[in-house]
């Protein structure tokens, strides 16, 4: 059973109703796969979230395994940064990819601009937005 991790862009666009991630959730819904999220992008999130959008929110998070920071995670992100560029791949994200890499999920993004060089570090899958 896949066990995807949902970035920030992932989330945002399940938010607006673009149906490039609907599938990934409805596999989650379906029992078909797992998903998981970093505190990052609840971080991320929180800080877009418009006032009557908190209920829903958090109902989405609820779907979803929460992978909380820690050492580990701070270490490997460094790692990720050092070894593709610090100019090329921001804190946020880094922590996000070594958040997906440790806990053995696959990225799930659209966003291939901030995490197409990091396809032969960790598990990536690029989602279109149709």
């Amino acid at each position: 059973m896949p066990t995807w991790m949902f970035d920030t862009v992932a989330l945002i666009d399940y938010y607006h109703g673009r149906p490039g991630v609907l599938s990934y959730l409805e596999s989650i819904l379906d029992g078909q796969a797992n998903g998981t999220f970093s505190t990052v992008t609840e971080l991320e999130l929180w800080q877009g979230i418009r006032p009557g959008e908190e209920e829903r929110h958090e109902a989405l998070l609820a779907l979803l395994e929460r992978v909380p920071l820690d050492g580990t995670i701070a270490r490997r992100a460094g790692q990720l940064r050092r070894q593709i560029g610090l100019e090329r791949l921001s804190l946020p994200d880094a922590a996000i990819a070594a958040s997906a890499d440790l806990s053995g999920c696959t990225l799930l993004t659209r966003n291939t601009r901030d995490f197409v060089a990091l396809e032969t570090m960790i598990s990536v899958e690029f989602y279109a937005n149709e």
